[in-house]
């Protein structure tokens, strides 16, 4: 008899629950953006600047991936000055 042991089968599950909340492009002036980056995800301001600085170049950054409830609550605090975000 064959038994699997349940902990060791990988499931798409948390990938699933996995999401990323996305800056995108404004204008906003650099360093409002970059302090309320802060304030929203507690990151440095070198890791803040990197997020702007693809976000102002590409169009778009990923500020963050995780569960749904965190990227809201940091999205609900870059929304304070209007930066256009979503969570994907």
């Amino acid at each position: 008899m064959d038994i699997k042991d349940k902990s060791s089968e990988t499931t798409d599950i948390d990938s699933a629950l996995t999401r990323k909340l996305i800056l995108f492009n404004s204008n906003h002036l650099w360093d409002d953006v970059v302090n309320q980056l802060m304030k929203a995800t507690g990151f440095d301001i070198l890791h803040c600047e990197q997020i702007a600085i693809i976000a102002h170049t590409k169009g778009k950054a990923v500020v963050k991936s995780g569960d749904y409830d965190e990227l809201a609550r940091i999205d609900g605090i870059l929304k304070e000055i209007n930066l256009l975000t979503k969570i994907e």
